[in-house]
């Protein structure tokens, strides 16, 4: 014969072959390709470092920012984490990330942040790169963080400033002297709050906290040291977002978000619905408040400047209507008013959540800002007066409440983590870093460092933001709470607005005293923010001189 027959097993044989070079290539491919020259943890599988983090934060009593903090102990202030297939260089100096970030022109904000937020908001200014659409809304949602646009809608704010001492004034009649949660009800406040500067009109979620409260506490619901109250029913509105932030932190802690986003999220019935009846409630507003836009027009009675608006949805109307074509789209409209909310609400209520913690540790800085609260605004909160917003955003007035807000953010590290990614090659610490590289600044690490703020770094002491003379010292130290350069957090001025309109609120009405030892856990969980596992408090009203003794 002219060829020779080969047996029949040699071509499953080398089928099989085939697949498993196939199959190697494939994992080679996979496996996480580190930058030469820069720390990082042995290679061992195609999952890097995820196995180590999951072992590390397993049980909740350790968060991804702690695992970070041990990271760069042991490999130095710039080294390279693995988390799926390209590092993420972790940069731990803060005159490097400020020359970086501040003077460089190399960088712009994640791809994986702009997939991590286009979950759910994909046309909002933190889900899009820094192109010209981006700089349209920046432009159009500017004025809503003007210093006079924030003084009107501090009066929204201090509404439900009032409405939660009114029911923590309920439940510490109910308790006594018995600690209770104050988390939930945080939450609802300031929802209430950012709702109620979004769309002119509060979703009165707190009221489900007043709907719950009993007429008398039966003797099952009393503890030695703590009452439980029963577990409201949250409103609609609060019930839906908590299942979004949920949703959004399991996006962002996936090696691939936007992947986990189609798989887990968007196939989740419970989820869609309740995104629909999120973006539902606020689209219903906005035909409102087009509606209302229209009427002004065919009137003529034009209110003057963008900062005259009642809300930010009508300042963004009416920005549209009056004052040339620059414009955003039906979509964009919702997702940006979605981001004032989310955005809003969560890092307002967990910075909230570690200053009632706080607090309770020093009863003598709590005199000196009730003090100072007194002095300025009045020894009560009157419900039907404003507070003299050019006073609270007066540090040579109020120095007490701005050491109290900046030693807050600083120990509360609500974002413990943010990053940019490189447009082009650039040295960082003496190493080539390349083009696309993603950075990573571990703020929350570097918020109570010890060399950075002395050895009571991590101790809360509003104190070192004085001067001997009393006056607020900015320059005390480097604050990278709401991030740097043009993509910092665009609403860090409404976010502080806010939080110095309920600490003076809160600090008239009651004195936080230490709460029982077993609530008294510093434990903190990672969502989108930074918050306390445990949040109860103690509180006794002013009008007495407060109990020291238990």
């Amino acid at each position: 014969m002219d060829s020779v027959l080969k047996p029949s097993y040699v071509y499953p044989s080398a089928a099989s072959l085939l697949l498993a070079v196939l199959a190697r290539l494939a994992y080679l491919w996979l496996l996480p390709k580190p930058i030469p020259n820069i720390p990082h943890n042995p290679i061992t599988s195609i999952w890097g470092d995820v196995p180590d983090i999951m072992r590390f934060t397993e049980g909740g009593k350790r968060t991804f920012a702690d695992y970070i903090a041990d990271f760069v102990d042991e490999h130095g202030p710039l080294c390279q984490v693995m988390v799926g297939r390209n590092p993420m260089v972790l940069v731990a100096e803060r005159a490097e990330i400020e020359r970086v970030v501040l003077r460089g022109k190399n960088t712009d904000q994640l791809k994986r942040t702009n997939e991590i937020f286009a979950t759910i908001i994909p046309t909002a200014q933190i889900s899009l790169p820094t192109n010209e659409t981006w700089k349209r809304h920046r432009r159009l949602t500017g004025p809503s963080m003007s210093r006079r646009y924030l003084g009107r809608m501090s009066v929204r704010s201090l509404a439900e400033a009032n409405n939660l001492v009114d029911l923590w004034s309920r439940k510490l009649a109910l308790a006594g002297k018995k600690a209770f949660v104050a988390d939930t009800d945080l939450k609802l406040a300031s929802l209430d709050a950012i709702v109620n500067i979004t769309i002119g009109t509060s979703p009165r979620c707190i009221d489900t906290a007043f709907a719950s409260l009993p007429a008398s506490l039966s003797a099952s619901t009393l503890g030695a040291n703590l009452v439980e109250f029963s577990q409201h029913n949250s409103s609609s509105l609060h019930s839906v977002m908590r299942v979004m932030m949920q949703g959004i932190e399991r996006v962002s802690s996936s090696a691939f978000p936007a992947l986990t986003a189609r798989l887990f999220l968007w196939a989740s019935p419970s989820w869609r619905k309740a995104y629909n009846t999120f973006t539902m409630f606020f689209t219903d507003e906005i035909t409102r408040a087009r509606a209302r836009e229209r009427e002004v027009t065919i009137t003529r009675q034009d209110s003057g400047l963008a900062t005259d608006a009642d809300c930010v949805l009508d300042m963004l109307l009416q920005r549209e209507a009056r004052e040339g074509t620059e414009k955003l789209s039906q979509r964009e409209l919702l997702d940006e008013l979605l981001t004032y909310v989310i955005a809003g609400q969560d890092s307002t209520a967990s910075a909230l959540a570690w200053l009632v913690k706080f607090l309770a540790l020093d009863a003598e800085i709590q005199r000196r800002l009730r003090h100072e609260m007194c002095t300025i605004f009045g020894p009560e909160s009157n419900p039907d007066a404003p507070l003299d917003f050019n006073a609270l955003d007066d540090a040579e007035r109020v120095p007490i409440l701005e050491a109290v807000v900046a030693e807050t953010l600083r120990c509360a590290k609500v974002g413990s983590l943010t990053g940019r990614e490189l447009t082009g090659d650039e040295v960082i610490l003496g190493r080539h870093i390349p083009k696309g590289t993603q950075l990573m600044f571990p703020i929350a690490l570097m918020a109570t460092r010890e060399s950075e703020w002395g050895p009571d770094g991590k101790i809360w002491r509003p104190d070192r933001w004085l001067r001997a003379d009393g006056s607020f010292n900015r320059a005390t130290g480097p604050s990278l709470v709401f991030g740097l350069g043009q993509r910092s957090c665009f609403g860090q001025r409404l976010a502080i607005a806010q939080i110095k309109v309920f600490i003076a609120t809160l600090s008239r009405a009651f004195f936080f005293k230490p709460v029982p030892p077993e609530v008294d856990s510093w434990d903190a969980v990672e969502v989108v923010t930074r918050q306390p596992k445990y949040c109860y408090v103690s509180l006794e009203k002013w009008s007495s001189e407060p109990d020291l003794s238990t």
